[in-house]
């Protein structure tokens, strides 16, 4: 069932097997908090191990983290000013945009790593998306020189 789960959420091969060891791994030493519904806590431990394997396999999400996504060939003084409107956001907004709109990750992954509904994650996406606008254009109105 494990396994099943594991692949639904879209692993295979090896990452599979690692992370399916994982799973029962911790059970193991948990092994004394399995008590009826030993089902449903193996899935969210299994759960626990993806979001914990995404966190891992992605680079650090900050305001540099994206902006080395953004592109090695974007103006530095562009970079500059999307680091500094990224800065300005709070952690969670900016994962929010850095996941979806950088890494190019799903809004149904996003929205199964921190437990809420796909509308929800959307629409912290656009509040996010706006937040950040607004930071670069009030950063513009601050550098009138630049």
């Amino acid at each position: 069932m494990i396994r099943a789960k594991l692949q639904w959420l879209g692993f295979s091969g090896q990452t599979l097997e690692d992370l399916h060891q994982e799973v029962f791994v911790i059970a193991i030493r948990h092994a004394e908090e399995l008590r009826d519904d030993a089902r449903a806590w193996l899935v969210k431990v299994a759960r626990g191990v993806v979001v914990n394997y995404r966190r891992r396999r992605r680079e650090v999400l900050d305001g540099e983290a994206g902006i080395h996504k953004l592109s090695t060939g974007a103006d530095p003084e562009v970079r500059e000013i999307v680091r500094r409107g990224l800065d300005a956001l709070g952690e969670v907004e900016r994962q929010f945009l850095v996941r979806y709109d950088l890494y190019g990750e799903t809004i149904a992954e996003i929205a199964r790593d921190f437990g809420m509904t796909a509308e929800r994650a959307y629409a912290r996406v656009r509040a996010a998306r706006k937040r950040l606008r607004r930071a670069i254009e009030e950063d513009a109105y601050a550098r009138p020189d630049e």
